[in-house]
């Protein structure tokens, strides 16, 4: 699967990248359905204990629509981030945004981040096993830093979805961050430059 992801970045042509990405789309609105069903229940139930029997588990990867406490002091931030969480909190969790990385960045990230991985009996991908610890002490693993983002359950505003291991390689290509107050390429460009100087 490693070979595989970094092959799609730098070997698909852009015709083949943008048909890659239209069936991707296909098959994020299959999921955003069922993603606006359990938020219909979420709004007739109360919120809060809505989101506290929401299951993850870490080294997982999933989308969620999230309202940050302090937008209003943060120069962009991401209504609809793509996260691998790495850590779990009372009041929420830590973990890695991937929209904050371009593609061919993004790619060879979860390249490295695959090393890591736990699998199934069936030799099946499970999920990721790493910490903060181990990525702050990675000369490999520069990417993290401009992904790290620390999520309050207090601010998510929807059902997590769930993006199963096999549908990893699908996920990263889809164009559907949602930065607001900056563009995503002035975003990219600084995460490009916070990598390159750490």
């Amino acid at each position: 699967m490693p070979s595989k992801l970094t092959t799609l970045a730098q070997q698909k042509t852009a015709a083949q990248l943008q048909t890659l990405t239209q069936d991707s789309i296909k098959w994020l609105l299959r999921k955003i359905a069922d993603m606006k069903k359990t938020s219909n229940i979420a709004s007739m139930m109360n919120r809060e204990q809505f989101r506290k029997n929401d299951k993850f588990i870490l080294g997982g990867l999933y989308y969620f629509y999230y309202d940050p406490k302090t937008k209003d002091d943060m120069p962009y931030y991401d209504r609809f981030p793509l996260v691998l969480i790495i850590d779990r909190y009372p009041d929420g969790f830590l973990g890695l945004n991937l929209h904050y990385l371009p593609l061919k960045y993004r790619v060879a990230f979860l390249d490295k981040l695959l090393d890591y991985a736990v699998y199934t009996p069936e030799d099946e991908i499970k999920r990721i096993r790493i910490s903060y610890e181990i990525l702050s002490m990675s000369r490999r693993m520069k990417e993290f830093n401009p992904c790290i983002k620390r999520y309050l359950n207090s601010q998510i505003q929807s059902k997590m979805l769930t993006v199963q291991p096999n549908e990893w390689d699908i996920a990263i290509f889809l164009p559907i961050q949602q930065f607001k107050k900056a563009k995503a390429t002035k975003v990219w460009e600084d995460s490009v430059k916070q990598i390159r100087n750490s």
